[in-house]
């Protein structure tokens, strides 16, 4: 059995033909729009029915004039509706920087090939554009990861992040994804994005050797303006996936 898509082209191209025929008939007739009288405003119906039944009365028009745009409103029926506008990584991030600040819970996951069961964390995330990201870990233990600029502070210790691309990598994965920083992301990774406007995953491939020796790849999928989760791949096999989901603000 043909496949819709088949039938609906071997549809217009038989309509294409009859079509062409009855312009072609209809240029030979002496009778013009011109030597009619007035007409009413035409009525399209959205499918079709409506010029349909106005030319059935219509008496200014010639039948084949009639048949003509009859047909017309058919093949106009019978062709595929017009590409929506393709979901890309621009509207993504327009669409991510909307939120200049948020607050949400976490929870991560670390896949070790070494353990037999993950490792668990949770707690709550705080961000706010353009580079600020806090992590505050509840469980099992409290810690407190903030990351201002290029200073990365843990319970108190500074650390610079020139000095750990890898680790600037990791972070700028995800504050850059949560404010929709295209150009703090594409500093270390290349992107592509799949799925569409409410399911999209955008996957982060590494440009620097250094950053690439450790991570393989980083997943972020989501829906709308929200990240759901981030999957971080490390090239050892090891992987880290972080759950979110969005709070109230405090």
């Amino acid at each position: 059995m043909a496949k819709p898509a088949a039938l609906r082209q071997l549809l217009n191209i038989r309509v294409t033909m009859i079509l062409r025929y009855l312009a072609k008939t209809f240029l030979a007739n002496r009778m013009t729009l011109r030597d009619s009288p007035s007409f009413p405003a035409w009525n399209f119906g959205a499918d079709g029915r409506n010029i349909c039944e106005s030319l059935a009365g219509w008496r200014l028009f010639p039948p084949r004039f009639a048949t003509l745009l009859a047909l017309m409103a058919l093949s106009a029926m019978l062709m595929p509706p017009a590409q929506a506008t393709e979901w890309n990584i621009d509207q993504l991030m327009r669409s991510l920087a909307q939120t200049k600040s948020g607050h949400a819970g976490f929870v991560e996951k670390k896949f070790i090939t070494m353990l037999e069961k993950p490792l668990e964390s949770s707690g709550r995330l705080r961000f706010i554009a353009p580079d600020t990201l806090e992590m505050h870990t509840l469980k099992p233990k409290t810690e407190v990861m903030l990351v201002q600029g290029d200073t990365l502070t843990i319970d108190h210790q500074e650390i610079h992040l020139q000095d750990h691309p890898e680790l600037l990598a990791f972070i700028d994965s995800i504050r850059g994804t949560l404010t929709g920083n295209r150009q703090m992301l594409e500093q270390f990774f290349s992107l592509s994005l799949n799925g569409s406007a409410d399911a999209w995953t955008l996957t982060m491939l590494p440009k620097q050797k250094r950053v690439a020796d450790v991570i393989q790849q980083i997943l972020v999928n989501g829906s709308d303006d929200t990240v759901t989760s981030i999957e971080i791949v490390k090239t050892n096999h090891d992987r880290s996936l972080i759950t979110i989901v969005k709070l109230a603000a405090p």
